[in-house]
Parts: C-alpha cells; structure tokens; sequence
C-alpha cells in the first residue's frame, strides 16, 4: 500500500502535518518545553493507519480494524529511540537535556504520547493479573502487533518530517523489539534522581500538549496567541487603575492610616526580594486590608517583571463571591479579562450568546460558545477567582480534563489568602511543592493569612529536606511587631475553664444584653440554641445562620444582620464556623465553642472587627457538652484530635485565663510548630482512615513513584465519613418550575442521546444544563442525613436530577433553614 504523507489527515478537515505543526506552535507558545515540542511531534502519528483514515471517511465501510492512533504513535516513539544509541543522542540534543537519558525518561515520554486522550497513569502500577505490572495495557500492545505484522506504514517518512534521525523501520515488526517493549514497559524509582523535577517536568509537558492539540483540533486560530496580547492589554491598565483606586481612598481614620502604611511597607519589602524570591508570607492581622494588598504585590511583581497572569485563590466559595465584586468595582472596563471560576460562577457573555443561539442556531454562534467554554476550561483569562479546590486539585491532578488548566499557571502571580485552611498536615508541603513549581515556570506566590502556619520544612526530616533540597520557606513581608500594635488589638478572649451547657450558654448570651455571634461547631447545636432563644427574644433580634440554608439566604442575613448592627440595634447572630472566614462582620462580643487556634483566632476576627469600640470586644471561648458529649470533639476526631491538644497545651503555656488580641501571636506560633515538628510531612489520611501506619498519600514516596492517578485522587475537601450527603433545590416561590425546567432538559439530553445526535448538539446542550444549575445554584442546599428515611420526609416527590431533589414547600423557612422535624441532623 502506497501512502502520500501530505495527504493523510488528523481531522476530517485537516491534513496531518498541518495539525501536528498546528500543535507544536501551540506548545512554543506555551512553554519553552522540548519535551512537550516532542510529545507534540509524535502524538498524532499513530493517525497514518489506513483504519484511522478510513474512520475520517463517512462514505467507507473499513471501520473495523485496528486503529489506536495513541498507541501505535507511542511504541513507534519507542522503536525510533529505545534501543538506537545514535538516535538516543540525537533526542537529547533535541531535548536540550543537562543530563544524560536513562529508561524511565524513554518509558515516561512513550506513556505521555499513549495516554494524550486520556488522563496520567500511575507509572508504578499494582499487579492485579499476577503476570507482571506494566504502565500500558498488555492486551491492547498484542492487538497492536498483530496488526503492525500485516502492514507496512511510512514511519519514517513522519518521523523525518519533523526531525533527523537514523532509519528505524525495521523494528516495528522485530518479535525481540516488541517482546522488549512489552517488558521495559515499567518505571524504576531507584533510577529517578531528581523525582520532583521530574514529576514537574512530564505533567507539565503532557498538560501543554493536550491543551495545544485541543486548541488546534477545535480551529480556535490563534486562541493561545489571543490570550497572550489580552493579558498584555490588561497588565498595561492594572496599575494604573489600583492607582487610581487607592488614591480615592479615604484617610479619615487611624486604622486607614495604619492601613496605607502597612501596605505600602508590604510592597516595598516586596521590591527589595523579588530578585531572589519567587514566594512570599504576607501575615497580617484581620482587617488590615489584605485584598487590596495583595493586589498592590501583584502590581508591583507585574512591574518588575513583566505581564503575568493573575490567580486570586481562597478556601470559600462565599469569599469568592466577595473578591469579585471588589475586584470589579476596582477595575471598571475591564470586566471581559476578569473571570470568577468555581462551581457557582456564571458567565454572562456565554448566557447572552446562548440566547442567541436558541433565537438563531449559526455555526458562528456555535464556535464562539465552544471557545468561551475552552478559555473557561484552560483559566484563559488575565485574573481569575477560583477556590483553593481548583487550584491546589489541578497542581496534582492526572486527569486530562483538569490539566488543560495547568499551562496558564505559568507566567503566573497566585495570590493564596487564608492559607491556613489547607489540611495541617500540609502547610508545608503544598508551600514547598509551589516553591518549585514557580521556580521552573516562572511564576510567584503570595501565601496570605492572619495567622502564622510554620512552612520551615521538619527539623530531622532527611528525607523532606532532600527532596525539597533547594527549598527555602518564603521570605516575610511584614514585621509580626504588627500584631502588637494598639490598633489590631481590638479584643480580649476570656477561656471559660468550666464546661457549659446550651441552657448555661443562653443565660451567659442574654446577661450582656448586646449584640452577640455565637459560633458553635455543629449545626444541631446552632438549631437547639435557636429554639432556647426563640422566647427571650424578638424574632428580629435573633437570626441563625448554617448550611441547612440556600447560599441566597446565608448572604440575606448577614446583610440583614450587619444592617442591625450599623442602625445600633440589638442582633444575635447563632451560626457554625462558616461565618468565621472572609465574612465582613462587625460584633462588640462573640461566643465560640473551642476549636483550634486557626479557627478561633478567625473567629475573633468578627469582634470589634474595625476598632470603633472605646473598650475592647469581648470573645468567650468555652467547652460547650450537649448530649453527653463535647462538641468539639465531634469535628476534630480520630487524628486531628491532635489539634484540640496542640490548643489546649498552646493556651496553657501562660497560665491565665484571660489574653488581649495582641498576646495571640506566640500561642499561634506554639500551636503551629507543634503541627510541623509533630505530624507527618506530607502525609495525608482520609477521614475515614484511622490506621496511623497507612496514610492514604504519602506524597513524597507518591511522586518518585510518579503514581499520577493515585495523587489525582486527593480531595482538598474530605468527604465525611458518617452519614450521607444529599442535595435540594428549595423554590423561591410557590410557582418557581427551575427545578422542572432542569428536569425536562435531562429529558432532551437523554433523547439527544438515544437519537445518536451529533457531538456538538449533545455538548451545547449539556453546556445548557450546567448553566442552568449554575443559576439554581443559590438555591440549593446540601445535607448530611442519617438515614434514607429523612430523605423521603424532605423531598417533594421522587423525580431527581442526578440525587438533586426538590424540597417539599413546608420543609424549608428562611428563619430554620431545613426542617427535620426534631430529628437529629448530622454535622
């Protein structure tokens, strides 16, 4: 069979060659990464398979043969330099190497070219079939021989396309070179000598080659190049207008002094490290104006160094949601390079074109969606908002979907606020892992918290310390004398010694005749406490506030909560720790159940918030019992109760009960070196996990391993291990049908489907399900319930949207959230 290699196509619509040069343009502009240009060069090879052709041609029958384009590309890639040492040294030349090439780097790059439609292996897989762990499927390699066995293909003639290398067309049929593929197909830890920088390198090489062979297979012509002159747009006019922001601020007060001061002192700290330094500690207390200082570091970092994308992390949703409209009321005309990211966010100008889409179905309109949709999926904007799930999930992901993101992490500025709700156990860890990875691709961090989590790696950890063996922790940008300053030491904590009842509580709650939060851990405790209160108060004096109510409600009462406390009327606001964060509250006393030093120093944070008091606030921090059991320990149980230890044992250092806010600091300290010095370094257990001697990630042992899909599976948020999680869709009003709407859309999908319509129609309407619950978002509440019998008494009836369930009309009240009808709810 005679092939022309200029005709053979990629795409129905596109020739070969020009895809793969499409690609690899793609990538340069990604990444100055050889090693992505080769994965580039050899991914789509594969595709000169008369099957795979035939597949392209709707008027053939030949559609039955072998034809694993990925496969086929990567054992070629193998026969060309596996076992030719000429060639060996013609790819490290290629590949700019500083070090000489071993069998792992041969094996890993063949993996990254089979696997480019899929996600990353494990590269050290387990033997379930008893006849040895190979990376690559066994079965699939035989097919792929006995088909090579019965054609010839112009290997070389691709291959010499692209570069120079020695005649290699004899091994593709060659039993001893296919037996010897099937075997070294394997990776050997003991032979990976810098396992971090390798982990780094292949990902993020595998991550620019998906993203450049997406951009290209879907014609979106200069997309990656588009990006690049936005952000320089952007960058051009990001100071400028801070500068125009900051200056309209008033100095009407001493706190806003001390403000412009510290954040002016933050910036030029900044200016004396970043050419030394890729990760800074911004730590300063609550309310010292964090955002807007983050913003002038990012500011001042784009201006020593040249246009960079902005990623703007943090731990909440709720905080999200705050940040973007800061941001955007900040930089006014630049609404189209600033993009929330996260499961709640809504795109207005995908909603406009959608609209426009249902009133004119054009091609046109269907490309434009489809690439908004990309540059959403890969973070293609100048700023992005997203949650700390994104970002810190997507650094350590495998899967191919999540990777597309990771080339825009480069050339990057990540701004991190309140740092300190990353997992204990991995403060260091992700802040060491980050260090390297903006070292290699040219990115900088901002690690912020009003707390001081302790990022040294563990004193005596040989292993840490050599693996991370150019790691330095990020240089401070601020003085902690800060804290000491009067202005920031707005109340005192009173430790109650006693334990305490919800009944002792009300009594304690209602003798300051003021307004007060109460923050307690769990949400019966918050419902039970409510109902204590319910008869001593006025029910506008009296709010709760937990998960069993809609994000649209949560917001509403602080609103309404934070209206009482300016018109100086009295409001007692009974909520759990998801108001402890990032919520702008003002309150002259505050009550918090015991939790760890992290948690009630942010708590705290919510008192005498902005120092307008003459005397200090006050915060009771106490032990509260309820049904026999101490609260606390129902939250930080199995091995965090370490953290309720470290808290206690770090108040305990002074013996007296009573601390200003300005005495917090060496507490805070104590409690988080005990966490650095005490617990194991980058392990990580599941919540449901308790057997000390099997961490669930080992991460340093997990990436010399190089176990891709093992990493790929940590979750930054657990999912708890007791009870079961169940979502509802709470109506606005009586006659809201969004919940009908969405189920009749699930009717239309699933008829798309079973008519075998196009791709493209079933992916526009999917895209129009997911914007739809995106606006049903607010309205949705997620619940952990003991059994299935609390399910049927919530829902309206059995029609669900995958587990998505409408409540019935007299289960839910703005004032109690969801009503379980005195039965017992979980955490």
């Amino acid at each position: 069979m005679v092939f022309d290699i200029n005709e053979i196509r990629s795409h129905p619509n596109k020739k070969l060659l020009s895809h793969v040069e499409g690609v690899r343009k793609n990538v340069e502009l990604l990444t100055h990464s050889k090693l992505a240009d080769l994965v580039a060069i050899f991914h789509d090879l594969g595709k000169i398979n008369p099957n795979f052709q035939a597949k392209l041609n709707p008027n053939t029958n030949m559609r039955n043969g072998y034809a694993n384009h990925a496969y086929l590309s990567a054992y070629v890639f193998f026969c060309v330099f596996g076992d030719s040492l000429e060639n060996q040294k013609k790819l490290k030349h290629f590949l700019k190497w500083d070090r000489e090439l071993n069998k792992n780097d041969i094996v890993a790059i063949a993996v990254l070219i089979a696997k480019h439609h899929g996600n990353l292996p494990d590269f050290e897989p387990k033997d379930h079939s008893g006849t040895g762990a190979v990376i690559l499927s066994k079965d699939e390699n035989n097919e792929l021989f006995s088909f090579l066995n019965t054609i010839e293909l112009p290997v070389n003639e691709y291959v010499r396309a692209f570069m120079e290398v020695d005649d290699f067309a004899q091994f593709i049929k060659n039993p001893k070179v296919q037996e010897i593929y099937l075997k070294t197909n394997v990776f050997k830890e003991d032979e990976n000598r810098f396992p971090l920088d390798f982990f780094l390198d292949f990902q993020f090489a595998f991550s620019a080659v998906i993203q450049a062979d997406k951009a290209d297979a879907a014609n979106f012509d200069n997309f990656i190049e588009r990006q690049r002159n936005e952000l320089y747009s952007f960058c051009v006019h990001f100071k400028v207008q801070l500068e125009n922001y900051l200056s309209r601020l008033k100095q009407d007060s001493e706190l806003n002094k001390f403000r412009t001061r510290i954040r002016e002192e933050a910036v030029s700290n900044l200016i004396n490290q970043i050419s030394v330094k890729r990760v800074f500690e911004l730590t300063a207390a609550t309310g010292s104006g964090k955002t807007l200082m983050l913003l002038s570091l990012a500011s001042e970092i784009i201006n020593r160094t040249g246009a960079k994308r902005i990623i703007y992390g943090l731990p909440f949703l709720s905080i999200t949601e705050q940040v973007e409209a800061e941001v955007l009321k900040i930089f006014k005309g630049q609404e189209n390079y600033i993009q929330r990211i996260d499961s709640k966010s809504e795109n207005s100008r995908f909603e406009s074109l959608q609209q426009k889409l249902d009133d004119n179905p054009e091609p046109e309109i269907i490309e434009e969606l489809n690439l908004l949709e990309f540059q959403e999926n890969t973070f293609g904007y100048p700023f992005v908002i997203t949650t700390f799930v994104r970002f810190f999930e997507t650094l350590l992901s495998n899967r191919n979907s999540e990777l597309l993101k990771l080339p825009n992490f480069s050339n990057c500025i990540f701004l991190l606020d309140e740092i300190q709700s990353l997992p204990p156990r991995l403060y260091g860890f992700f802040v060491a892992y980050l260090t390297k990875f903006c070292e290699k691709f040219n990115s900088y961090a901002i690690i912020s918290t009003a707390t001081q989590p302790n990022f040294s790696l563990p004193d005596g950890n040989d292993d840490a310390k050599k693996f991370f063996s150019d790691y330095e922790k990020p240089i401070p940008l601020l003085p902690l004398s800060y804290f000491e300053n009067e202005l920031f030491n707005r109340y005192c904590i009173d430790i109650q010694k006693e334990e305490i009842s919800l009944c002792g509580l009300k009594k304690k709650i209602l003798s300051e005749n003021s307004s007060a939060l109460v923050i307690l851990n769990t949400i019966d405790d918050t419902k039970e406490l409510f109902k204590l209160l319910q008869n001593d108060l006025d029910s506008s004096e009296l709010l709760l506030l937990n998960t069993h109510f809609t994000p649209q409600h949560r917001k509403l009462k602080i609103y309404l909560a934070k209206r009482r406390l300016r018109e100086k009327k009295r409001i007692i606001v009974i909520s759990t720790q998801l108001i402890e964060a990032g919520v702008d509250v003002d309150f002259p006393v505050l009550f918090r159940d015991f939790a760890t030093v992290s948690s009630i120093v942010q708590s705290a944070g919510r008192c005498n918030r902005n120092g307008r008091l003459e005397a200090k606030g006050k915060v009771y921090l106490f032990t509260l019992r309820n049904r026999n059991r101490i609260r606390s320990k129902l939250i930080y149980h199995g091995f965090d109760k370490d953290l309720l230890r470290f808290t206690k044992e770090s108040f305990e250092r002074v013996p007296i009960n009573n601390y200003q806010e300005k005495e917090l600091l060496p507490i805070q300290q104590e409690f988080f070196n005990r966490i650095q010095s005490e617990w194991h370094f980058a392990k990580h257990w599941k919540k449901n996990n308790q057997d000390p001697r099997k961490p669930d990630f080992d991460f340093l042992k997990d990436i010399r391993q190089c176990m891709f899909e093992k990493i790929g599976k940590f979750q930054l948020i657990d999912k708890l291990n007791f009870g079961e999680e169940f979502q509802f869709y709470v109506p606005q009003r009586a006659n809201d049908e969004n919940f009908e709407i969405l189920l009749n859309k699930q009717e239309e999908l699933l008829g798309l489907y079973k008519a075998k319509s196009d791709f493209s129609i079933i992916k526009r309407k999917k895209k129009e399900i997911e914007t739809h619950l995106k606006r049903m978002s607010n309205q949705i509440v997620q619940i952990r319930l003991k059994d299935s019998s609390q399910r049927e008494y919530l829902r309206g009836s059995d029609d669900n949207y995958f587990s998505l369930y409408k409540i019935n009309f007299n289960n839910y009240s703005f004032e109690k959230g969801v009503d379980l009808k005195e039965n017992e709810c979980l955490i």
